[in-house]
């Protein structure tokens, strides 16, 4: 197998799609069949049931394979979680639901303890966990019932993920890096977006926390593409880290190698375009976004136009004596926890005119922000209030 970037280092990948696409196979698939044995595999919805029975018809196997859904058959499914797991509300009803998403967490940290390098000697190469919902749950029911060893604060303001989750998220694919694994694939299902408390009628995006998308080096939408007659979807490039880097006389060229569309998504087409490139000027047939499609990418991320307009709103508008009497009477999020309090409310509204004031650019105050606070949860809201 040629070398390429997407082979170098530690990385995240992050592969999305709706059912039945082809998010798994491509998961699957992403080392040649004659390293398969270097693949660890979460499985939480038996989605590589048809992989397991092909690669048993040539003698093949992964590394390692867990079916969670086997031992933990009683949790909520994919599509409960899909509707719980929204704007960082918690994703259990009560306490025996949350125990059991604790335990299936545990299971999967200790299944990685005891399996992923035995005898400290590194084995496999590839971690996949298909898909993340579940996870994620349990990561935020284990936080909840363990604020003081997470270093939580307060739910409000969606802490619970920005002071509880993220750090533990970021700290499990650290983990698993410093056992062996240089790529770590994860797949995640669609969910309807949510604004003001109701569904967003005819919309889709990725599920999964947005982190990942900050974290990932390549993050992919499968999507179903009528013309392939192998019937491999296509892939929307959400995100990607594997620019090439040169040097033209004294001077670096940095030449992004992807097209936004992937007319023909598999890791050998995937390969090819890092090794050979892509025209971004004069695109192939199957390269060029649809309307429909770009629409879904422009909503996958808060939209800078969005966070221009909060940071433009309060270098004009507002003065701090202002912004406490307007927080004071509006909360910046509608269903906020009873434990929010004025005070909080006004620490978020001195770190939007702090931060407006110091002449960051518009992407280092998004990261300020959600590095500090849950902003993909508060932010539609705050601009509301600035407003």
């Amino acid at each position: 197998m040629d070398k390429t970037n997407l082979d170098y280092g530690n990385q995240l990948i992050v592969i999305t799609g709706g059912r039945g696409i082809g998010k798994t196979q491509l998961a699957a698939t992403y080392l040649p069949p004659s390293r398969v044995g270097e693949v660890f595999y979460h499985d939480s919805e038996d989605s590589a049931n048809n992989i397991l029975a092909g690669l048993e018809s040539l003698n093949l196997s992964f590394g390692h394979y867990n079916s969670l859904r086997q031992r933990f058959g009683d949790l909520p499914g994919e599509d409960d979680l899909l509707s719980r797991i929204n704007d960082g509300k918690l994703p259990w009803i009560d306490n025996k639901t949350r125990n059991a998403l604790i335990d299936y967490y545990l299971y999967i940290l200790d299944d990685l303890k005891t399996n992923l390098n035995p005898n400290g000697k590194p084995r496999y190469t590839v971690y996949v966990h298909d898909t993340i919902e579940k996870l994620e749950a349990g990561m935020a029911a284990w936080v909840t019932a363990n604020k003081r060893s997470a270093g939580v604060t307060t739910e409000a303001f969606g802490k619970l993920w920005s002071e509880g989750v993220f750090p533990l998220y970021e700290q499990f694919l650290s983990a698993i890096h410093a056992r062996g694994i240089q790529t770590i694939i994860l797949t995640s299902h669609l969910k309807t977006p949510w604004e003001s408390n109701r569904p967003v009628t005819g919309k889709v995006v990725p599920s999964g926390k947005k982190l990942l998308y900050y974290l990932s080096r390549l993050m992919i939408w499968v999507v179903r593409e009528q013309k392939n007659p192998s019937g491999a979807p296509a892939g929307l490039v959400l995100k990607e880290r594997l620019a090439s880097l040169n040097v033209a006389g004294d001077e670096w060229q940095v030449e992004r190698r992807l097209p936004r569309r992937i007319p023909i998504c598999t890791w050998t087409n995937i390969r090819k375009y890092l090794v050979n490139g892509c025209d971004l000027i004069n695109p192939v047939d199957g390269e060029t976004l649809s309307t429909y499609e770009d629409e879904l990418i422009q909503d996958l991320a808060l939209s800078d136009k969005q966070m221009e307009l909060m940071i433009l709103e309060a270098k004009r508008d507002l003065e701090l004596a202002k912004v406490q009497s307007v927080f004071a009477t509006n909360p910046i999020i509608e269903d906020a926890e009873p434990t929010e309090s004025v005070a909080e409310r006004n620490e978020f509204a001195k770190t939007v005119v702090s931060l407006s004031k110091n002449g960051l650019s518009v992407q280092e105050i998004k990261k300020e922000l959600m590095d500090k606070y849950n902003i993909e949860a508060i932010v539609p809201q705050i601009i509301k209030v600035l407003k």
